[in-house]
């Protein structure tokens, strides 16, 4: 485990690719990441992108690549391939094989706007793999609904439900108004009244921090302080820390963040109370990028995360094929990307055309059981999926990270969460573990 940093000290970066995949990894999968990863520029959109094939069904991943969640969006990045690699094992979509085109969206609003309209210009029948809210947003609002491009994220800011979107945009996540319910209930359980939250000023943060004080009101409890930060801050939070206590010292802070701003969060946090360290929960700040920078602050943080339990056995299958084909555990919510690919590949099939309009078209069909005779269709399942198509069949897609359903808006019709705690063990390792599995409502 890499050596805590010292507060004035920059955090780690998340290990690069080359380093953080192990030599396991499969020769087909790795020439795909590889010829991926070289196409990035240190421009706002890629400054060399491979050339598309000029035969191939192209889908359009929007995600973060360098900056403060990097680590997060190059999983994103693997799930996604592997999903474009066992669909075209299975023969692809309507005889085209797919093909990703992929932009690096530096979690900044103005990359990721020119990074949709770079690849806008490239024709996909749908953009998607944006986990945060603050691109998402202008992504939509500045791109793709004006130009009927399905958009899929996993941003989930309340803001998003409410787009005048003609059901062009579309998220494999629930909105944050479930996930900050299920939050505020998960910490008001282990007893603690005495809550300060500290967020990332945008509209992840704002909207989670929103639900979670929302939802802490209405049992009463009002937060001690709610004190927003920068987007472009990683260090150096004293004076946010100390507007956080001026009222008390908290027994709880939620943070709402990145990995690395909470990292940092956790450590100066830890210099300034000491003994008095109050119980630390967190929405957006897991993985090994925090677990590295947060040293021994981080450890007792709890998250939560929207997912699938890690038992179920749609994610032991994705997990599984992950391991094989990636080399490394999948993180987060990596599932995301996974699950875009094979809803997008799916309405496309189950409509019969490759086009943009096809995924629109069959999007909410596919997610759901339309009859009572719906035929499941599981990870890797995509070949079984193409049949039931065949015989006319309603499919209903079981995703990685579970029930999709998307409702009206174009959202899962609820939230599964996953709680996590971070932990040393015996070796001196740390991790998170699994504490406990919640579906709300």
């Amino acid at each position: 485990m890499p050596s805590r940093p010292t507060p004035t000290s920059p955090p780690q970066a998340p290990p690069s690719p080359a380093r953080s995949r192990p030599p396991t990894l499969a020769p087909s999968l790795a020439l795909a990441v590889a010829l991926s990863l070289a196409a990035c520029g240190g421009t706002s959109v890629d400054s060399n992108p491979v050339r598309p094939a000029p035969d191939t069904l192209k889908l359009g991943l929007l995600t973060t690549k360098t900056g403060a969640a990097a680590n997060q969006g190059l999983f994103v990045e693997y799930a996604a391939r592997l999903a474009v690699r066992e669909i075209n094992a299975a023969g692809g979509v309507n005889g085209q094989q797919l093909e990703l085109l992929l932009r690096d969206d530096k979690l900044d609003p103005l990359a990721g706007v020119a990074s949709a309209r770079e690849l806008l210009a490239l024709d996909p029948v749908a953009i998607f793999g944006v986990f945060s809210s603050r691109v998402a947003l202008p992504v939509a609002q500045q791109v793709t609904i004006a130009a009927g491009m399905p958009f899929i994220t996993s941003g989930s800011s309340p803001s998003i439900t409410a787009l005048d979107d003609n059901a062009s945009v579309w998220r494999t996540v629930a909105s944050d108004a479930l996930q900050g319910a299920a939050l505020a209930d998960y910490i008001l359980a282990q007893g603690h009244r005495r809550v300060a939250i500290i967020h990332v000023d945008d509209a992840f943060g704002q909207g989670a921090a929103e639900a979670v004080r929302a939802r802490l009101q209405q049992h009463d409890v009002t937060p001690l302080a709610d004190i927003g930060y920068a987007t472009t801050k990683t260090v150096g939070f004293g004076a946010e820390l100390a507007a956080l206590s001026a009222n008390g010292v908290p027994q709880a802070v939620l943070i709402v963040g990145f990995a690395l701003d909470g990292a940092s969060i956790a450590r100066e946090l830890k210099e300034k109370l000491g003994g008095q360290m109050p119980k630390l929960f967190g929405a957006g700040n897991f993985g090994t990028a925090f677990l590295s920078n947060a040293g021994e602050a981080g450890i007792g943080m709890q998250v939560v995360s929207p997912t699938a339990p890690r038992n179920a056995p749609d994610y032991t299958r994705y997990r599984d094929n992950f391991v094989r084909e990636v080399g490394l555990e999948p993180e987060g919510t990596s599932f995301t990307g996974y699950d875009a690919v094979y809803l997008i590949a799916l309405s496309l099939a189950q409509s019969g055309s490759n086009s943009g309009a096809a995924v629109s078209r069959s999007l909410r069909q596919v997610s759901r059981p339309d009859s009572a005779q719906a035929v499941e269709i599981h990870p890797g399942e995509f070949a079984k999926a193409v049949a039931a198509i065949r015989q006319g069949a309603d499919i209903d897609y079981q995703g990685a990270g579970g029930r999709i359903d998307f409702d009206a808006a174009g959202d899962p019709a609820s939230g599964t969460y996953l709680f996590l705690e971070a932990v040393r063990g015996a070796d001196g390792q740390a991790s998170f573990v699994e504490r406990q599995v919640i579906t709300f409502p």
